[in-house]
């Protein structure tokens, strides 16, 4: 069983993302589309941090018609199947800017009509997300959304090895398991292992390992007071953000 580098956790393993992702999604497009719809029309261009393989891209876009969007995802593996994905969509060719790029390296439009953070603000620690914040803030219009995923797992522990998705692809079943242990005070160090089988063999077997800051919804609401937001829950892990 082989383990990847830890500089980017998908480098190896971009392919299983949406047999995680997938089963979740259509709760999440819900979220977001209400979200994004909830004050009005967005006329601004759209941030999409961490957009991944361009599920919230492309839910954004059919939300959102005509202003451009900005997608943020520094993993070569994700962007492939993101770029692959604006490409099917003639639609998005001329509206969606892809930036290789981190939340943290990112140059941010003037002017900002809502941003999307699904899954990605625990890879901020809080020094981080105070500059993220201070730099977004003042670009936001007034009724801009910012809508902000984070995990269930709001303190470190150990976790034992557990299998969170299941797919069969063809003739291989393909299964994700998650482990933890803490990493700080405010930190989990995760151990993905993805494995493949095929009858009764397994033909692949290695783990991906990232750390993630436990920010959690309390927390999240007072980061938004402390740079002058309102702070919404709409979900157990999902929070909207709105300038005061």
């Amino acid at each position: 069983m082989a383990a990847t580098p830890n500089t980017d956790p998908y480098a190896q393993s971009a392919e299983f993302y949406e047999v995680m992702a997938i089963p979740h999604w259509n709760m999440k497009r819900e979220v977001l589309v209400s979200a994004l719809t909830a004050r009005g029309a967005v006329t601004e261009p759209v941030l999409d941090i961490g957009a991944g393989t361009g599920l919230s891209t492309t839910t954004i876009a059919d939300t959102i018609p005509d202003v451009p969007i900005h997608a943020v995802e520094p993993s070569a593996g994700m962007r492939a199947a993101l770029v692959s994905r604006i490409l099917g969509r003639g639609d998005l060719i001329d509206r969606v800017t892809v930036h290789p790029v981190s939340i943290e390296e990112v140059d941010l439009p003037d002017r900002v009509g809502a941003a999307v953070l699904m899954g990605v603000i625990g890879f901020l620690d809080r020094e981080a997300r105070q500059r993220f914040w201070t730099e977004l803030r003042p670009r936001l219009t007034p009724q801009a959304p910012a809508i902000v995923e984070v995990m269930a797992l709001d303190q470190p522990m150990s976790l034992p090895e557990m299998t969170i998705a299941q797919q069969r692809i063809g003739g291989r079943e393909n299964e994700v398991r998650i482990s933890g242990e803490p990493a700080g005070e405010d930190a989990e160090h995760w151990t993905m292992r993805y494995l493949v089988r095929e009858d009764d063999k397994v033909v692949r077997d290695f783990t991906a390992e990232y750390t993630w800051h436990t920010v959690g919804i309390a927390e999240l609401a007072q980061e938004a007071d402390a740079h002058d937001m309102t702070f919404q829950q709409l979900h157990p892990i999902i929070g909207v953000l709105h300038p005061r």
